[in-house]
């Protein structure tokens, strides 16, 4: 549960006249391009198999040219990879962020499992339109998320450390910072899907 040691990218969920295929293009070709300056093979992670062959182009031809993971398929070897996280959940997230470590790693956003606060923590490029992913967040509530995320170091289980962190996450919403920030501010500290169901739970028992 450290701060983020690969470089990011994504493409935001936030047009709906932006297709599937073009999304998935985004962030396949950046992925190749960073996997060929790393001299390593793509690793494609995705909810389930089916999204080799059902999805965008670009993700069919990517499952191709990868070591790929999901759920139930085996696990590449090493870090330091280009790393394509397709429509990923909270633990697509989790299991795909070894991968890139000393690396890279482009995200094609899930709506259900946002991750604009992942983007923000790592400064990922907006693959959209080549910018910086800037934070909105000012330097006290940058505190409070760290805060947040040491009492998080048992999974935000009852306990102290719990309290603590919903008084924080209480702190931060009344202030501006949206939940969904939050969650993904714990996602780039790598805390486990489990975990950020626990505190996503907290938050909504308190604000």
């Amino acid at each position: 549960m450290t701060e983020p040691t690969y470089t990011a990218a994504w493409v935001p969920d936030d047009d709906p006249a932006r297709s599937p295929d073009v999304a998935a293009e985004l962030a396949a070709l950046w992925v190749l391009q960073q996997a060929e300056a790393l001299h390593a093979r793509p690793v494609l992670v995705t909810q389930t198999k089916r999204q080799w062959t059902l999805g965008p182009d670009a993700i069919r031809r990517l499952a191709t040219a990868s070591d790929t993971v999901t759920d139930r398929g085996s696990r590449p070897s090493g870090h330091r990879r280009a790393v394509l996280a397709y429509l990923p959940r909270y633990r697509d997230m989790y299991r795909a962020v070894p991968y890139a470590r000393g690396g890279a790693l482009a995200v094609v956003e899930y709506r259900a499992d946002p991750l604009r606060g992942w983007a923000m923590e790592t400064q990922a490029v907006n693959l959209v339109d080549g910018q910086l992913t800037p934070k909105t967040w000012n330097p006290v509530q940058q505190n409070l998320l760290e805060d947040i995320h040491t009492y998080g170091n048992n999974g935000w289980t009852r306990g102290p450390g719990a309290d603590h962190a919903a008084r924080l996450a209480q702190e931060l919403v009344a202030d501006g910072v949206d939940s969904a920030s939050i969650l993904g501010f714990m996602v780039a500290r790598h805390h486990s899907e489990e975990a950020i169901e626990r505190l996503a739970a907290i938050i909504r028992e308190m604000v």
